[in-house]
């Protein structure tokens, strides 16, 4: 059997038959997001009722130090992007790793409320820095023709983060207490996350002498490291219509995935009278479904237009909250089983996003300065965050009922998948600046 050109499919570098550090790179994103955005951005919810049961710290309390994570979080990103275009990846996300590992062993020796929202509020800058925008930029540096499944796979990550790592931290919890479960938090990082930092990640192919996607150099060119550069400069972008319809869509897509994912177990428990078994059941599905959502939609991206499969997602997501006020508030119905119409849906439709958005924005805008115009366009976590979860509650609060908080998600989400559906991807293409 004839041997596969090397450099053909993406598989493997121009100089030999060694692996494409390419596909090393989204291994080794794939471990570090399941530790650092499977433990930042799911784990802390297994520590409420210790932090309770110790210092006798209300829900309203505690929530207040989750905003101001989300505020933070969602305002570093367009540091976070600076700090990649400046410093380079390894040395932003080393830096960010090491502040984790600080942040771990202060929540183990916290003492007061003030020193919980302190640490808050440096978590939030670090998780920024290790986890959705240094992987989606080093993506789309490292490949082109296989972005779509390259970006699945790297945020495969944070779905199984998100799915293994509370029931983990739950079990430790019991066996050695939170203080210590915290320390051995900071320990995986010291020992997994910062070495694959280190050795793996890299800003770019031409780092290494590469290009994307493992590709020979072109006959008669410079060298693997000759790629070009393309993209629209960071001005021109947020002057450009584009850029504002993405940052709508990833605004409304925040508000209704953050509102329902924090408020679901309430609504499922409270007003629908479920077991809080069977909500954390369909929540657990949820995130499951999201894995699977990342590798289809990975798998997609390479093959159908980016902005049709973002507005795809979007319909999904809207299914969720849709199938809820339609069967379980309007219909009256009580059968279990029913949490399938929400959970599958809309958990394809949280993974799909995560893998499209960062795709479709690729190809708006090119590689050249894609970790700036990301970073600002996340800028719209804090807002998307801070408006979905407070206002679910508030509506609950003033109506006695999720009602208005489910016909609000879907309504948005379908605006969202609207816009999507207008976008013009290519649109910009002719405006693009060129570097080395």
């Amino acid at each position: 059997m004839r041997r596969r050109e090397v450099g053909h499919v993406g598989e493997l570098s121009h100089g030999g038959d060694e692996v494409f550090h390419g596909w090393k790179l989204v291994a080794a994103l794939a471990v570090i997001l399941f530790f650092t955005a499977g433990g930042g951005l799911y784990v802390f919810p297994v520590y409420i009722g210790p932090l309770q049961a110790e210092f006798g710290w209300s829900i309203t309390q505690i929530s207040a130090g989750a905003a101001l994570f989300a505020i933070v979080m969602g305002f570093s990103n367009p540091l976070v992007g600076v700090l990649f275009a400046r410093l380079g990846a390894r040395a932003t996300m080393l830096l960010a790793a090491f502040v984790t590992v600080l942040t771990s062993v202060a929540y183990a020796s916290l003492q007061s409320l003030p020193m919980l929202y302190a640490i808050f509020l440096v978590s939030g800058f670090a998780v920024a820095a290790t986890t959705i925008l240094p992987a989606q930029a080093l993506v789309i540096s490292w490949f082109d023709r296989y972005r779509g499944r390259a970006m699945g796979l790297t945020m495969l990550g944070i779905g199984a983060g998100g799915f293994a790592l509370p029931p983990l931290n739950e079990l430790l919890i019991r066996l050695v207490g939170w203080r210590l479960a915290w320390l051995v938090s900071a320990a995986v990082l010291v020992v997994v996350v910062i070495p694959l930092i280190a050795v793996f990640v890299r800003t770019r192919p031409s780092d290494l002498g590469l290009r994307p996607d493992g590709e020979r150099s072109e006959p008669g060119g410079s060298g693997a490291s000759s790629k070009v550069l393309r993209g629209l400069p960071v001005g021109l972008a947020l002057r450009s219509g584009t850029f504002w319809q993405l940052a709508a869509i990833y605004v409304l897509q925040l508000i209704g995935v953050s509102a329902l994912n924090f408020h679901f177990v309430p609504f499922a428990t409270q007003e629908a009278g479920f077991t809080a078994q069977q909500a954390a059941a369909f929540y657990g599905l949820a995130v499951g479904a999201s894995i699977a959502g990342r590798l289809l939609f990975g798998w997609l991206a390479d093959r159908w237009p980016p902005g049709g499969l973002l507005a795809i997602t979007l319909i999904l997501l809207a299914l969720g909250p849709g199938a809820l006020e339609l069967l379980i508030v309007e219909l009256g119905r009580r059968e279990v089983d029913l949490l399938w119409l929400y959970a599958v849906p809309f958990g394809l439709g949280i993974g799909g996003n995560a893998v499209i958005m960062p795709v479709l924005v690729g190809r708006c805008f090119g590689e050249l300065h894609f970790s700036r115009i990301m970073g600002l366009l996340m800028g719209g976590f804090a807002a998307g965050v801070v408006v979905g979860i407070p206002g679910a509650g508030w509506i609950f609060d003033e109506t006695g009922s999720y009602e208005w908080v489910l016909i609000l998600c879907a309504t948005g989400l379908g605006l969202a998948a609207m816009l999507a559906a207008l976008l013009r991807p290519d649109r910009h293409h002719t405006e693009f600046a060129t570097a080395e």
